[in-house]
């Protein structure tokens, strides 16, 4: 019997993951805040939207698997709501798609070591946000990290890692087991603090030029891209990850450092640093 869904958070990555499931013959429940959105989600297809907590609570006694499509800071109240009733707490496996994985892996933990819960980040996603944006092939060929709480019994863990990896799977994408601290010191590496580094590419360009009918490479429009997604998202993504992501600026300043010395005094070696770069970078795209 195919599990009812219920996504609370239908923005960009919670519709497109209801547009793939809705593809495989899932039935859908959702939430979502504002009337615009609603309306959105209903010319996509979607009936059972809801914006009430008490109608959200209703539904989830209808609810097999719950995904949070949140921010990070709102996915604590709505676990609150949820995990605070026993039925539910008993009844739903409940993945969330926070871009950090040790902060809301340890707080429900902390407070509801019984819930059905595991960590969950798709590698996935655009500038664009809202249900608009909503694309059912977003997670095609993406990778989808899967973090179970520690301590968490064994045959237990099996059931929630399975439910995970059946819904990804179904979405397009391959699944990867990693603990929360590991997967929270690689993402300020390969993301969170790449993204930081953009908007600091696209702050500093604009003090060095009159923008006003410049010309730009194509390398300054791959490389700030990404400054158009979402503050507030990423305010919440770098306040959860901020040491492993301050490391990273820190290292990232020492070879800025190391290599404008070099250019200054005739050292550097360009193409040596092509070389290892592009190494480099294959051996992180095979990861």
């Amino acid at each position: 019997m195919t599990p009812a869904v219920f996504i609370w958070g239908m923005g960009l990555m919670g519709a497109s993951l209801a547009l793939r499931l809705k593809n495989h013959g899932y039935r859908i429940q959702g939430a979502v805040r504002s009337a615009a959105s609603r309306t959105a989600l209903i010319e996509l297809g979607f009936t059972d939207v809801f914006t009430e907590e008490a109608s959200i609570i209703q539904a989830m006694h209808d609810t097999d698997i719950l995904v949070l499509g949140l921010n990070l800071s709102d996915c604590y109240p709505a676990l609150t709501l949820i995990l605070s009733n026993p039925e539910l707490r008993k009844k739903l496996i409940i993945f969330d798609m926070c871009s950090t994985k040790q902060e809301i892996c340890d707080w429900v933990a902390k407070h509801y070591p019984d819930a059905r819960f595991i960590g969950a980040h798709p590698m996935a996603g655009k500038e664009k946000q809202g249900p608009n944006a909503a694309e059912a092939t977003l997670f095609e060929g993406s990778t989808v990290f899967l973090t179970p709480l520690k301590d968490q019994k064994a045959e237990k863990q099996k059931v929630l890692l399975q439910a995970a990896e059946k819904i990804w799977q179904l979405a397009g994408a391959k699944t990867l087991i990693m603990n929360p601290e590991e997967h929270d010191n690689r993402m300020a590496y390969v993301s969170h603090g790449l993204h930081l580094a953009a908007c600091l590419i696209a702050r500093l360009s604009v003090t060095g030029i009159k923008p006003e009918g410049t010309a730009v490479a194509g390398s300054y429009r791959d490389m700030t891209r990404i400054v158009q997604s979402s503050p507030v998202m990423w305010s919440d993504i770098i306040r959860s990850n901020k040491e492993n992501t301050a490391h990273w600026l820190k290292e990232l300043a020492r070879e800025c450092n190391s290599l404008a010395d070099g250019l200054t005094n005739g050292s550097a070696d360009i193409g040596q640093l092509f070389t290892e770069a592009a190494a480099a970078r294959r051996q992180i795209m095979q990861t």
